[in-house]
């Protein structure tokens, strides 16, 4: 499933361009029978596999896998074709050795089904002044557990845990 948000202005055909190759890292990952989720900024996304953030990346059309999340060595690369061909036996293997970052979700403790979606606005006119929304789909996604804690000291989400 693929959540991602335009950052920045982009003329139409390389929105285009990038809209096709993401669509090809969704088909990519469902061939290969992972269910993922697909976050970010649409040029440069990050690829999520429960509580993780996959230690791989886009570059044009190609997938590339690293042994770690933070600038990692290139191990292994696929070409994000429309007819797919990859080898699953170097991608499994990544997926055990290399090392993935935690990722962390906000969620309500007597609801378990629900999780931090994001804010709304209680007035148009002043938009510091928002609250949490919580959704079944699409949980907001933190890098470190420690934003995740101030967001949650910040709206005094005591009913809540971080996963």
């Amino acid at each position: 499933m693929e959540r991602t948000t335009m950052k920045r202005q982009l003329d139409k055909d390389l929105k285009q361009t990038i809209q096709k190759r993401n669509q090809r890292l969704d088909q990519f990952w469902s061939k290969l029978g992972l269910e993922v989720e697909i976050i970010g900024d649409m040029e440069t996304p990050a690829v999520i596999k429960d509580n993780y953030c996959l230690a791989c990346y886009v570059h044009n059309f190609n997938l590339i896998f690293t042994d770690h999340y933070d600038q990692g060595k290139e191990l292994y690369r696929v070409k994000l074709q429309k007819d797919q061909v990859f080898d699953t036996e170097p991608i499994v293997e990544w997926l055990k050795t290399a090392t993935h970052r935690r990722i962390y979700r906000i969620k309500m403790k007597a609801e378990p089904n629900l999780y931090l979606v994001g804010y709304n606005f209680k007035s148009k006119e002043t938009a510091d002044d928002k609250y949490p929304v919580f959704g079944k789909f699409g949980a907001k996604v933190y890098f470190t557990e420690d934003y995740a804690k101030d967001i949650v000291n910040l709206y005094q989400l005591d009913y809540c845990e971080i996963l």
